[in-house]
C-alpha cells in the first residue's frame, strides 16, 4: 500500500454511503490546527452529497494522525473570543459578569423548561426561562448543554468519545447515571481525575459493556472519525435498551461556514475527519445502522468557534501569518446571528448536524 509520510493510506473511489463513483471535490488539503503531516483530498458524491476523504489513512494508522490531536483539555466554545479580549485592556470581571449572566438564564431554561430543578434559583427562575431563555442563542445554549435530554428521561448514559469529560460531568450533577469511552488515554484519564468520572478505553467492542444497558448513547463529533459509520451506529444500536435514544452531532457540510470557506472550512480537518455528512447522508448512515431516526435539526452554536478557526485556515493557506483580527471577531457574531435566524425559519445552515434516533422496540423490528 502507498504511503503519506509515514502513514499508511488506501484509496476510497466509491461512496461509502452508495457505491456511487465520487468526484473530486478538494485535492490539497492540509491539517493547519494540529499539524498532521501530508495533503489529502476529499471526494463528493453526485448521488447522496457525502463527502470523504480520499486517500485515507488505513485502520491501522489512523492512531498516527491523532500524535498532536488536543482532546484533554477543559475548553469552551469561543474560548479564542475570550483569550482576545483578557490580553486586551478590557476588564476580566466584565467578560465574567458576562459569562456568568448568561449561565444564570441557562439554568433557568433547564430548571423550568427541562425540569432540572435543582437548578433552580428563585422566584425569577420562571421569568428569565420564558423572557431571555427564547431567545435564540440562549434557549439553544441551555439545551445544547445537555443535548436535549429532559429530566424525565433521566437514566444510564454512554458518551462515546468523551474527550475531557466536561458533558458527563455536567449530566451526573444533573441526576444522570454516566458512562464514559474514550480512545485518548490522556483524556479518559483526565476525565477520570479531574471529574471522578468511569471511562473506558480501547475498542468500543473490548469495553464490556452489556446489549441493551444503556438508556442514552451519545457520539458527539465521533461519527466523522471512523471508517465505517454505520457499523459503530450499529454497535449503539445493540448497547442502547429498546425504544433508547441515540444523539449524533457531525459537522453540516450544507452549513454557512463551508458555504463560505470551502477548503478552508474547520469542519473538514483533514485527515481525521474521514467522512463529512448532512441531513440526507447522516439519516441514511443511521437508519443503515438500524435506527429509527426521529429528529434532524442544524444548531447554529459553534458558527463563531468555527468561523474563527476557518478565518485561521484561510490565511494558512495563503501563506499570511495565522491571526485573527477585532473585525473577525464581529464578523462571527454577526453570522452566528445570521446562521441562527436561518435555523430557526427551518433552514439545514447550520455549523452541525444534530440526529436523534430510537432503538426500535421488538414489536416495531418485527413488523419491519
Amino acid at each position: 500500500m502507498p504511503f503519506i509520510d509515514d502513514i499508511q493510506i488506501e484509496q476510497v473511489p466509491l461512496c461509502p454511503v452508495c457505491s456511487t463513483q465520487g468526484q473530486a471535490r478538494y485535492s490539497t488539503l492540509r491539517d493547519h490546527t494540529f499539524g498532521a503531516p501530508g495533503s489529502w483530498g476529499m471526494n463528493d458524491c453526485p448521488s447522496c452529497s457525502l463527502m470523504w476523504l480520499d486517500p485515507r489513512p488505513t485502520p491501522g494508522d489512523i492512531a498516527k494522525v491523532y500524535r498532536t490531536y488536543y482532546t484533554h483539555g477543559v475548553t469552551a466554545a469561543g474560548s479564542a473570543f475570550q483569550a482576545h479580549v483578557r490580553n486586551t485592556s478590557l476588564s476580566r470581571r466584565l467578560l465574567h459578569g458576562v459569562t456568568a449572566g448568561i449561565r444564570r438564564v441557562q439554568d433557568a431554561v433547564l430548571a423550568i423548561r427541562f425540569g432540572y430543578s435543582q437548578l433552580r434559583k428563585g422566584p425569577m427562575d420562571a421569568v428569565l426561562a420564558w423572557t431571555l431563555g427564547l431567545l435564540p442563542g440562549m434557549g439553544q445554549g441551555a439545551s445544547m448543554r445537555v443535548l436535549g435530554l429532559r429530566a424525565s428521561e433521566r437514566g444510564r448514559i454512554l458518551d462515546i468519545g468523551c474527550g475531557n469529560g466536561a458533558f458527563l460531568a455536567c449530566m451526573k450533577s444533573l441526576g444522570w447515571d454516566t458512562v464514559g469511552h474514550e480512545m485518548d488515554t490522556v483524556a479518559a484519564q483526565f476525565a477520570r481525575e479531574h471529574f471522578g468520572l468511569t471511562v473506558k478505553e480501547g475498542l468500543l467492542a473490548d469495553a464490556g459493556f452489556a446489549a441493551g444497558s444503556f438508556d442514552v448513547v451519545t457520539l458527539s463529533h465521533v461519527i466523522e472519525h471512523v471508517h465505517v459509520p454505520s457499523d459503530l451506529v450499529d454497535q449503539c444500536r445493540q448497547l442502547l435498551k429498546p425504544g433508547g435514544k441515540l444523539i449524533v452531532l457531525t459537522p453540516n457540510i450544507d452549513g454557512i461556514g463551508h458555504r463560505v470557506f470551502r477548503e478552508a472550512w474547520r469542519g473538514l480537518e483533514p485527515p481525521r475527519h474521514i467522512h463529512c455528512f448532512n441531513v440526507r447522508t447522516l439519516r441514511a448512515c443511521v437508519e443503515r445502522g438500524g435506527m429509527r431516526v426521529q429528529r434532524l435539526r442544524t444548531p447554529s452554536r459553534m458558527m463563531r468557534a468555527i468561523w474563527y478557526a476557518s478565518r485561521l485556515i484561510q490565511r494558512a493557506d495563503r501563506g499570511e501569518k495565522m491571526s485573527n483580527t477585532a473585525f473577525d471577531y464581529l464578523a462571527a457574531y454577526a453570522m452566528q446571528s445570521l446562521e441562527g435566524l436561518a435555523c430557526s425559519l427551518g433552514a439545514h445552515l447550520g455549523e452541525e448536524v444534530m440526529l436523534v434516533a430510537v432503538r426500535p422496540k421488538l414489536h416495531e423490528t418485527s413488523r419491519s
